[in-house]
């Protein structure tokens, strides 16, 4: 079953970029394939980030295999 929800780490290093940019970007709604969830909302110390493999795909304009995600 091919991974739904995929993390900034998986997504910097399909990239190139780092994580905490991948993190700005989708916290200043720059890149639309993800979202921030607050820490307030979570109850946590830190934000969680919940990136859309299909939307993230349509993004990058292919799809990705499973070796790419780890």
């Amino acid at each position: 079953m091919p991974k739904e929800i995929l993390k900034p780490p998986e997504v910097a290093r399909i990239l190139g970029v780092s994580p905490q940019y991948v993190r700005e970007h989708i916290r200043r709604g720059i890149w639309k394939f993800g979202e921030c969830v607050p820490k307030k909302v979570r109850g946590k110390t830190t934000d969680e980030f919940n990136i859309y493999r299909a939307k993230f795909e349509n993004h990058i304009g292919r799809k990705l295999n499973e070796e790419e995600i780890v």
